[in-house]
């Protein structure tokens, strides 16, 4: 199924991720049309544009040159006029009510009360409806994005002089990985920082997988090198791999028992697997290396408590990529009853392994032990 990834080194805004959708293949006039059906006059365009003499796509979008302030409300019962699949209006509602909880919390009122300035006009409902209903064309199961630029000056919007990022802009930037740039315009609006908050499942240093497409959207701003959101469609990882974090650490100041509660409360927050090679540290001190893996997206949770357990000064972080074997959960008939396997497919052929708690919960019914199971299970022949 294939994925996309999110290349932002010139920032992200609602516009430039349907420009790059379009550059991507998505036929913008539809959407254009979805939109006429529920009663607001829009047109959707897409149209080739250079950047620093760089070729690529920028949106068009005319509609009603004066819009009436807007509340949620009568946001999302456009978007529920709209000939679109359930996933695509539920997801759109889902957005403008985190954009108008968002508001609310900057401005300190009701989400009743807020009305929707910046986000009320056509365009930015386009961009957002736009943006759900483009990556659905596409098949996109997985969304991944690169870390996001920090940028600085001011905007002038219905509030006035704002500092930036805007108010909204920074809350939804709230837990998304920054680099410093020099950048003193808005890169990144909050319809921009919006759509990065409900797309993007991870942020990685780039794709993994069989590259397909590329799509470039091009931003209006001059920022004196190319203003454009690249957008990469591929088709996935390789079956049987995935990412996961590698993150390891020297202990010789550990007792046995505290070691072995690590690994019990590691395993029981979510870590993928713990290991401890014993070894000669420093000084002569029996100690050893401690590793522990886990996704991603648990890197700072599995970190922070790596440093809670251990009481260590320093980890080494990496990332890596692990081959996995399809596998599920199931039962199996054994002469006993049913019994927990993991079954996995190896070359085209299904395997049954049995689960040693469900062994060991076997061995206790039977009175045998579980290597006996084992044998008479022809998990040995």
């Amino acid at each position: 199924m294939p994925e996309l990834y999110l290349d932002c080194p010139a920032g992200i805004a609602g516009d430039m991720f349907l420009a790059a959708m379009a550059d991507l293949g998505v036929d913008l006039a539809v959407l254009g049309a979805t939109f006429r059906h529920a009663g607001l006059q829009v047109d959707v365009a897409a149209v080739q544009a250079r950047s620093q003499g760089i070729a690529g796509t920028r949106l068009h979008i005319e509609g009603p040159a004066k819009q009436p302030l807007r509340h949620l409300h009568d946001l999302t019962g456009i978007i529920g006029k709209l000939p679109v699949s359930e996933q695509v209006r539920s997801r759109s509602q889902a957005a403008l009510e985190r954009l108008g909880q968002v508001e609310a919390k900057v401005h300190d009122v009701e989400l009743e009360q807020i009305h929707f300035h910046e986000i009320g006009a056509v365009d930015t409902l386009v961009d957002v409806v736009g943006a759900f209903w483009a990556v659905e064309c596409l098949g996109v199961t997985r969304v991944t994005c690169s870390k996001l630029p920090w940028f600085s000056g001011t905007v002038r919007c219905a509030h006035g002089l704002m500092p930036l990022p805007a108010p909204a802009t920074l809350e939804l930037l709230r837990g998304k990985p920054v680099y410093a740039s020099e950048y003193v315009q808005e890169v990144i609006t909050p319809t921009g920082a919006l759509l990065v908050d409900q797309l993007v499942d991870e942020f990685a240093s780039g794709p993994v997988g069989r590259i397909e497409r590329t799509g470039l959207g091009l931003g209006t701003m001059d920022l004196g090198t190319v203003n454009g959101l690249r957008a990469m469609l591929f088709s996935g990882r390789e079956p049987g791999t995935e990412r996961v974090m590698v993150l390891e650490t020297n202990v010789d100041h550990l007792t046995g028992e505290e070691l072995g509660d690590v690994f019990s409360v590691l395993l029981s927050q979510g870590a993928l697997d713990v290991l401890f090679l014993p070894g000669v540290m420093k000084k002569n001190r029996p100690g050893g290396l401690l590793q522990v893996l886990c996704r991603p997206g648990d890197l700072s949770r599995i970190r922070d408590l790596v440093f809670a357990q251990t009481m260590t000064l320093g980890l080494r972080i990496t990332e890596t990529l692990r081959a996995v074997v399809p596998r599920e959960a199931a039962t199996q008939a054994s002469p006993w009853g049913q019994l927990r396997v993991k079954d996995m497919v190896l070359d085209g052929r299904r395997y049954s392994r049995p689960e040693f708690e469900a062994l060991k919960d076997l061995a206790a019914k039977t009175g045998k032990s579980v290597a006996q199971l084992r044998y008479l299970l022809g998990e040995r022949e």
